[in-house]
């Protein structure tokens, strides 16, 4: 790949128009919204807290069942970053005053017919107490 086509300006806003879209219907709790954010694919994983989400239909099945994120859910250390056109990556923490723990959320995003869908994700949680000095 071309260093020119990593991190263009014009598809990075794109892509964090779509990850900003992504995390206020997570907020709002639109269920068929996030579920429209994921590939409509057997093969698009979402590896949760609690659960392996392995297809679409897995996935759905979470997000039906799951219960609301704290409506003062905030993000900090976001990157995103995009290669080509139709590809890119989101990672961030984000933190709850529902808990102490740090939330780490990892997205693969590809832009598909048109439109930016995650093909694979990764949420997990981490204990800031057993951060190891940097």
């Amino acid at each position: 790949m071309e260093p020119d086509s990593i991190n263009r300006p014009e598809v990075l806003a794109s892509l964090r128009a779509a990850f900003n879209a992504y995390e206020a219907a997570l907020l709002r709790h639109d269920v068929a919204a996030l579920d429209a954010f994921f590939d409509d694919d057997p093969q698009t994983v979402r590896y949760g807290v609690a659960e392996l989400g392995y297809g679409i239909d897995a996935i759905r099945h979470y997000r039906a069942t799951a219960a609301p994120v704290h409506p003062e859910r905030s993000l900090r250390n976001i990157v995103i970053r995009s290669f080509g056109q139709d590809t890119g990556s989101a990672c961030c923490e984000f933190l709850a005053p529902d808990t102490a723990m740090i939330g780490r959320q990892t997205q693969t995003w590809v832009r598909i017919a048109g439109a930016w869908r995650i093909v694979a994700a990764h949420v997990s949680l981490l204990n800031p107490e057993a951060l190891l000095p940097s």
